[in-house]
């Protein structure tokens, strides 16, 4: 599998060694194309794909930029899906708050993005989860940022007479 590298106007003298390596490049004009494509990447990066873990149903479709359940799309906003499939991409881990919010906003400097704001957007996605009955959980990890969970369906009660043959 070829690796590409994404190199900025100021690095072409790089490029030769890249292609030596048997490497793709792509070229970005400025620095803020550059951002932009780094940001689009590391929403979509084999990081933020699913494990092969139960994810309970839940598909998230990287290629189609949709959220599932039980074939039933969840209406997302660009930035809801980008933030959901970071995720769920590794359920049970925790994801910081900065990191949110450079998935859902960007690296840009924008001085109205607050825990608030991001808070509000975790809110959102709780309730489309809910509307839709998915089994994913989104939690608070105090001091830190967000983590999802899966609920897996509870294993069926064996009967208490079963139980105690085998006991």
């Amino acid at each position: 599998m070829p690796t590409v590298f994404l190199v900025g106007i100021d690095q072409l003298d790089q490029i030769p060694d890249f292609l030596d390596l048997g490497a793709i490049v792509v070229v970005a004009p400025d620095r803020r194309t550059l951002q932009t494509w780094t940001t689009e990447r590391e929403a979509v990066s084999p990081e933020a794909t699913p494990d092969q873990g139960d994810t309970g149903g839940v598909v998230v479709d990287l290629a189609a930029r949709r959220v599932s359940y039980r074939g039933l799309n969840l209406a997302l906003s660009d930035m809801e899906f980008r933030v959901l499939a970071a995720l769920v991409a590794h359920p049970g881990h925790a994801l910081s708050a900065a990191k949110i919010r450079r998935i859902g906003w960007g690296d840009e400097p924008l001085p109205s993005i607050d825990a608030y704001s991001i808070r509000s957007l975790i809110q959102r996605l709780r309730v489309k989860l809910r509307a839709a009955g998915a089994p994913i959980t989104i939690t608070a990890v105090r001091g830190f940022g967000f983590r999802s969970d899966v609920r897996l369906p509870a294993a069926p009660e064996r009967p208490a007479a079963l139980a105690a043959m085998k006991g």
